[in-house]
């Protein structure tokens, strides 16, 4: 079954900061790298709450996480030198509200 991103989705990512609250009370961060084909459903299952991040290999991969309000700047610049960007247009795109 061909869908029409199924070549993009090989090579490219949208990198999006995800923040929540663990079991003990705790926040925690995480970025995660999710397919084009995958962007929609996973904003979707974001704002209704479903997303399973035990089983995330549906949207993409879970590139890090971490317990605290906001990745440390260490691990920002990481992931956008991973990515090829740069920490503040990973951090800008994190803090943009999604399109509709």
């Amino acid at each position: 079954m061909n869908e029409p991103n199924t070549a993009s989705d090989a090579l490219t990512r949208i990198i999006v900061l995800i923040y929540g609250m663990l079991e003990s009370g705790s926040p925690f961060w995480l970025f995660a790298a999710v397919k084009p084909n995958q962007y929609q459903p996973f904003l979707a299952a974001q704002k209704d709450g479903s997303i399973d991040l035990y089983h995330f290999e549906k949207y993409g991969e879970i590139i890090v996480s971490g317990e605290g309000k906001s990745p440390p700047d260490e691990v920002t610049l990481k992931v956008a030198q991973m990515y090829q960007t740069t920490p503040d247009i990973l951090m800008q795109a994190a803090k943009e509200p999604p399109a509709s």
